[in-house]
């Protein structure tokens, strides 16, 4: 974080004319982190600021280095307003992006600039809490190969799966420990804000700010990778529930006396319709003399397989891995038709790596929706494969990080 955005909100302040000066100058910084660029009347309307007050302060703001003009609006006759975004490398944020086999770790700023560039490692995500230390070790080795300065670092934040509630920063299924919290353990660690959130909710968060979901009400997004994961946007908000826990598509009944689950319960959607059950079909099928071309890769390879190896066989016209992502598809598809009944989206957006079979995963995706759902709600829902590239996650969980501690300060602010 910047010396000058350090100094305004750090300012020590005795007057409530200089506190309700300093919270409106947050309250602008925030809107234009949400928004990307703002005008003057945009801050007046948002905000319900005078015109005079809100020239004044982005005077301050530009003076300060805060803020700049970068071109000029859309206008309905007469003259073009002055837009106004944030200078570049305020906010640095470190975003932690946990799957279960794999962390990915990179650092942008708030105007989608790359502090140090991504890096994917492998990690194996466990319930014990002691993975944190292999975690904070690998983070350790990253900033010093990136040569960070982490004075500059607003903070991090982490994306992982499972239960997760944001607001006490913990996870019930991965890294759980009753004495500490998560997000308690990596503040002490690198004393900065720590923010933590579902990877599924993260990609629906990303996909309202940026992608297909932008301006709809009602979306769903579906997160396809090892697991599988259900982001809900309602009322053009990402729906949390009352603990955060919404989503758990993966754990719901769908084969009676079905494989056992990692959650413990029988037969749900993610041991039939999940990359784990991908990759654990494709090798039971294998070991049965299946020809395929994945019998080319290495025996390393094959006792590591991944839901992208049979993926890559797919598209190269394999029809051993084509049946395997068919089934899968099928699968997917029954579960969405009753998504879709229950919850009336407008459109469906698949993300994750699943996502990447394209047309092998969504005929049928399509063709089970279409045998389970009624006509006039499957006729009133798209579904798409997400438009977002890998950076888009991480232009999504800074964006969520920047917005979240400046509504932290903003009501430390209104307290003073």
């Amino acid at each position: 974080m910047t010396k000058a955005v350090n100094l305004l909100i750090n300012k020590k302040l005795d007057s409530k004319p200089e506190k309700k000066n300093l919270f409106n100058k947050l309250s602008i910084i925030k809107l234009i982190a949400e928004l990307g660029s703002v005008s003057v009347n945009d801050i007046v309307k948002n905000l319900s600021l005078s015109l005079p007050t809100v020239n004044s302060l982005i005077a301050e703001l530009l003076e300060d280095n805060i803020v700049r003009q970068f071109d000029k609006g859309e206008s309905i006759g007469g003259r073009k307003p002055n837009l106004y975004r944030l200078c570049d490398g305020l906010f640095q944020v470190l975003c932690i992006e946990l799957q279960r086999f794999s962390i990915t770790l990179s650092i942008m700023d708030n105007n989608q600039n790359i502090v140090a560039e991504t890096v994917e490692l492998d990690n194996e995500l466990s319930r014990n809490a002691d993975n944190l230390h292999d975690i904070t070790r690998i983070i350790d080795q990253y900033l010093l190969e990136k040569s960070v300065d982490t004075e500059n670092l607003t903070g991090l934040i982490i994306s992982m799966p499972g239960l997760i509630n944001a607001e006490e920063g913990t996870n019930e299924t991965f890294l759980h420990d009753a004495s500490q919290s998560i997000t308690a353990y990596f503040e002490n660690k690198y004393s900065k804000p720590v923010y933590i959130l579902n990877d599924v909710k993260g990609a629906a968060y990303a996909e309202l700010k940026f992608g297909l979901a932008k301006n709809t009400r009602n979306s769903l997004i579906i997160l396809m990778d090892w697991g599988i994961g259900l982001g809900i946007v309602s009322n053009g908000e990402v729906y949390l529930g009352r603990d955060g826990y919404s989503g758990e598509v993966g754990h719901m009944p769908f084969i009676d006396n079905g494989e056992l689950c990692y959650c413990g319960k029988r037969g749900c959607l993610e041991t039939v319709a999940s990359g784990i059950a991908l990759v654990n079909n494709a090798k039971q099928e294998i070991q049965k003399g299946e020809l395929t071309k994945l019998n080319e890769l290495h025996k390393e390879e094959l006792d590591h397989l991944t839901p992208t190896h049979v993926i890559e066989a797919a598209n190269k016209g394999d029809q051993f891995a084509i049946n395997q992502i068919s089934k899968l598809g099928t699968n997917l598809g029954k579960a969405f038709a009753s998504l879709i009944q229950l919850l009336n989206p407008e459109l469906i957006v698949l993300g994750g790596k699943i996502a990447k079979a394209n047309e092998l995963i969504t005929i049928p995706i399509q063709q089970a929706i279409n045998s389970y759902t009624m006509a006039i709600l499957k006729e009133h829902c798209d579904i798409k494969v997400s438009s977002l590239n890998l950076d888009s996650n991480t232009i999504g969980l800074t964006n969520y990080f920047i917005t979240k501690y400046l509504s932290v300060e903003l009501l430390q602010k209104s307290k003073i």
